[in-house]
């Protein structure tokens, strides 16, 4: 009887720990590793903002860890390839969610992938957090917003309004021809609240022209351009379609100003490597590279990778950073409390700015711009720009 009672004993115990090891922080006890998703082109034509955007959010997440993780919980972060692709990416989000457990999925800069992914987030109730920039990402075409879906940067609504007023308002630029890949849905996205404002403020659209993913020359619609009697040119395009568009440019003789999106940030020129096609060009960044928010990061980034963090980097980490602050303002790192948090969150302080999210719309509120010019491939900083619409809205 007693060695009966002493392996009764045992078996209790065992079953007790196994328990205890199985409690995760939605029930009060820590768990051993929380599992965050990275969705992110590494193989295909946006690669370089994928490798940019992973490595920003491991250097928030390996921060975190060295302070003790989120309540002794460490986080793991699991990288998955979408190849530039809607449907790889869809593939991919469902084995992090299935497979891999994860919690919660950081999502990449790329608007097609925030639409298509969008119905399957929501309906596997895990968020996705990203810089998919298209209004359509984060709210349907109901009104409704997606519950699953959060950005963490300006929507293209603003950003286009943004650049739209440093043009005219700004620069006194009123012909405007449009360069744009029909294909993308971040550049279509783009061009109406861009031409909205452009046009209530005095501004005409001279000329439109569009390009398709595969196109290789432009040199035809920018000839049109050339004779169409624009002073600058709009170009919402993605970095490989405006590297292009600055080389044969420059082959057709076009000095005019170019303005556009993010993605004339760096490595643009560098990967232009020719001062007179890359030079008056205006564009919008989410931040200044003296503003002191950025130091510790920009340190931490260039003594692991012995190079200068690039835009996307910081966004990489601020997602990280957004995810965490849903995991504690949930009270839990479960799929339902962190999609509760993340709807809660406010002021949190970034690399990018302060972030705080619409529970209406699961869009950053308050972000202003920091404009840039690049000269003869020299960046330089104009300062945060708010156009005076924005300015009575806030």
């Amino acid at each position: 009887m007693k060695k009966y009672s002493v392996l009764v004993l045992i078996g209790v115990l065992v079953g007790i720990m196994a328990l205890l090891a199985g409690y995760s922080p939605a029930v009060g006890a820590p768990a051993k590793e929380i599992i965050i998703g990275n969705l992110q082109d590494i193989s295909g034509p946006t690669s370089v903002w994928g490798s940019a955007v992973t490595r920003g959010a491991e250097l928030a997440a390996e921060k975190m860890n060295a302070q003790g993780g989120i309540n002794g919980a460490k986080i793991k972060m699991i990288t998955l390839d979408t190849k530039g692709d809607v449907q790889e990416a869809i593939k991919a989000f469902n084995r992090l969610v299935d497979q891999e457990k994860a919690v919660a999925v950081i999502g990449p800069p790329i608007s097609n992938i925030g639409i298509g992914l969008a119905p399957v987030a929501d309906a596997k109730k895990v968020a996705f957090v990203g810089s998919f920039a298209d209004p359509r990402a984060t709210v349907g075409e109901d009104g409704k917003v997606h519950p699953s879906m959060f950005l963490v940067q300006p929507s293209t609504v603003q950003y286009g309004e943004i650049m739209a007023s440093y043009a005219v308002e700004k620069l006194g630029l009123k012909k405007i021809a449009i360069l744009y890949d029909q294909s993308n849905a971040y550049a279509v996205s783009l061009m109406a609240p861009f031409k909205a404002y452009a046009e209530s403020v005095g501004a005409k659209i001279v000329d439109e022209e569009m390009y398709g993913k595969t196109d290789r020359d432009y040199r035809t619609q920018l000839s049109k351009i050339k004779s169409s009697g624009a002073d600058c040119v709009f170009a919402p395009n993605y970095i490989q379609g405006l590297v292009i568009t600055a080389k044969q440019a420059k082959q057709l003789g076009l000095t005019m100003p170019f303005v556009g999106a993010l993605d004339y940030a760096a490595p643009f020129a560098s990967l232009v490597n020719d001062p007179e096609a890359t030079n008056n060009i205006y564009f919008a960044n989410n931040y200044s590279d003296s503003e002191p928010q950025l130091t510790e990061v920009r340190k931490a980034y260039k003594a692991k990778y012995n190079e200068d963090p690039i835009n996307k980097v910081y966004l990489g980490y601020d997602k990280m950073l957004v995810v965490v602050e849903g995991i504690k303002k949930g009270g839990g790192a479960t799929p339902d409390k962190i999609i509760e948090g993340l709807n809660k969150v406010s002021g949190l302080q970034g690399t990018t700015g302060v972030i705080t999210i619409s529970p209406k719309t699961h869009q950053p509120v308050g972000l202003s711009m920091v404009m840039y010019y690049i000269d003869h491939g020299v960046y330089k900083d104009l300062g945060r720009y708010v156009p005076a619409k924005h300015k009575q809205q806030q």
